[in-house]
C-alpha cells in the first residue's frame, strides 16, 4: 500500500513538473504551438474567392497557410531584434510558399495569384489632394 501511495505521488509530481516546464516554453515563445483558426480560415476564404478554388485545393492550402503563418509568427519573433535578418526569412518563407502554391494551384489560379499578390505589394502613390504642397 506504501509503495503505491509512494508511486503515486511520485507519478504526480513528475506530471505537475513537466506541465510548469510546458507553461514555461509557451510563455517564452508566445503563439509558436498553435496558429489561430481564424487567420487561417480568413487567409484561406479570401484566397478561395478570389481563385475560384475546388475542395481538394482548399483543404491544401488551408494546411500550408497554417505552417506559413505559424513559421510567420515564428520568424517575427526570433529576429525581432534583427530587420534584415526577419526580412531575408521571410522572403525565403515566401519563396517556399509560393512553390506550395505552384503544386496546389492550377497555372490559371496561379497567374491571378502572382497579379494579386504584386499589386498588394506595391505601395500606392500618395495623394496630395486637400493637402498643402
Amino acid at each position: 500500500m506504501k509503495s503505491l501511495l509512494l508511486t503515486l505521488t511520485l507519478l504526480l509530481s513528475l506530471v505537475s513538473a513537466a506541465s510548469a516546464q510546458k507553461k514555461d516554453k509557451h510563455a517564452e515563445m508566445p503563439g509558436s504551438e498553435d496558429v489561430s483558426e481564424a487567420r487561417v480560415a480568413d487567409l484561406t476564404r479570401q484566397m478561395c474567392n478570389q481563385l475560384h478554388l475546388n475542395e481538394a485545393q482548399y483543404i491544401r492550402l488551408r494546411a500550408a497557410n497554417r505552417i506559413k503563418l505559424a513559421r510567420l509568427d515564428e520568424i517575427q519573433w526570433q529576429y525581432k531584434d534583427n530587420a534584415q535578418q526577419q526580412h531575408a526569412k521571410i522572403a525565403e518563407l515566401e519563396a517556399q510558399y509560393e512553390a506550395e502554391c505552384s503544386r496546389i494551384l492550377t497555372p490559371s489560379q496561379l497567374s491571378v495569384y502572382r497579379d494579386q499578390q504584386q499589386h498588394d505589394s506595391v505601395p500606392q502613390p500618395a495623394s496630395n489632394e486637400g493637402g498643402i504642397g
